[in-house]
């Protein structure tokens, strides 16, 4: 099939939409996200999206490429291949793989990463992963220790939520959209030792945060709650949904000190009987393959594993940290 690369632009977002969510299946995506982040860039990346189009301008392929703008310990800037997905009915769809990755990496480093990573997930995650995986290491990629499980949950099947203890409060974030500084600062420290390559990065400040992730149209804040013991915030759990049948995890954060009591179950499992409540019924999340205690929160709450979500690294990049790193 005859195809051409070129940048993605805010009109083409109704035919890249389908393209997504028939290639990444437990995706919670909208039209409306879509614009929503091609208006509000996020400061902190250099962030491409490239087509490959046929030869009626349809998308046939689709890939992203964002650039930490801010050096790793070791100086390196990360570059990150994402959600690089084809359209499998189309011919020739080894050549867009190929093709759509190499501009990837051309576009990755003229923003000036000097590391390339590539996300890449199983097939129950990723329709054609397998074949992107097999690309990869075909031009020498290999795995690093990067590795998520993805996880997903009909909710039709949920456990009781525990009883809430004496001194602690559920509140939705919608009580928080007069300030939502406190949620900040449960984000800021609980993502600072999230497992993970990306741990102990520098976290955005908070008027980025503002611009950046709060006004996000997937979250949903209703949905999302906050944790409080003696009337303060001491963590949460927050969604992204598509306000019809699916939610996603966006992150669940418990501040060190008041970890080991049950506080992000508890959190959880009311957030999901509320959605349920509200109509959802489908609810993924992915958790790092060594966080062993969100893995065995989800694990009770229902979630079954769909399939793997792994980040490979140009051979060009082992003289840095390695793999791993």
């Amino acid at each position: 099939m005859a195809f051409t690369l070129r940048n993605m632009d805010r009109a083409d977002i109704p035919g890249v939409l389908p393209l997504l969510t028939a290639s990444f299946p437990c995706m919670v995506l909208t039209e409306d996200a879509l614009r929503w982040r091609e208006d509000h860039p996020h400061p902190g990346f250099a962030d491409r999206r490239i087509l490959a189009v046929d030869e009626n301008g349809v998308p046939a392929g689709f890939v992203r490429a964002q650039v930490l703008r801010s050096p790793d310990e070791s100086g390196h800037l990360k570059g990150y291949v994402m959600l690089l997905s084809v359209r499998e009915a189309s011919a020739g769809t080894d050549e867009i793989r190929t093709a759509l990755l190499a501009e990837a990496e051309r576009a990755a480093r003229a923003d000036g990463a000097t590391l390339v990573r590539a996300a890449v997930c199983g097939e129950g995650v990723q329709v054609g992963g397998e074949r992107l995986a097999a690309l990869l290491r075909g031009r020498g990629y290999t795995e690093t220790s990067e590795e998520h499980r993805v996880l997903g949950l009909d909710l039709n099947d949920l456990p009781e939520p525990p009883p809430v203890p004496d001194g602690v409060e559920l509140r939705p974030f919608t009580e928080f959209t007069e300030d939502p500084r406190p949620l900040y600062e449960v984000d800021r420290e609980a993502t600072m030792d999230e497992p993970g390559e990306r741990q102990g990065e520098e976290f955005m400040a908070y008027e980025e945060w503002l611009h950046t992730v709060w006004p996000h149209p997937l979250t949903d804040l209703d949905v999302s709650l906050a944790v409080l013991v003696e009337g303060r915030v001491v963590g949460f759990t927050a969604y992204a949904s598509d306000r019809g049948t699916r939610m996603e995890s966006m992150m669940t954060g418990i501040l060190a000190a008041r970890r080991g009591r049950g506080l992000a179950g508890l959190a959880k499992a009311t957030a999901l009987h509320r959605a349920r409540e509200r109509g959802i019924r489908f609810a993924y999340t992915d958790n790092h393959a060594d966080n062993a205690p969100m893995l065995a929160i989800n694990t009770w709450l229902g979630y079954r594993v769909a399939g793997t979500d792994r980040v490979l690294a140009r051979p060009d990049d082992q003289g840095g940290r390695g793999p791993g790193a």
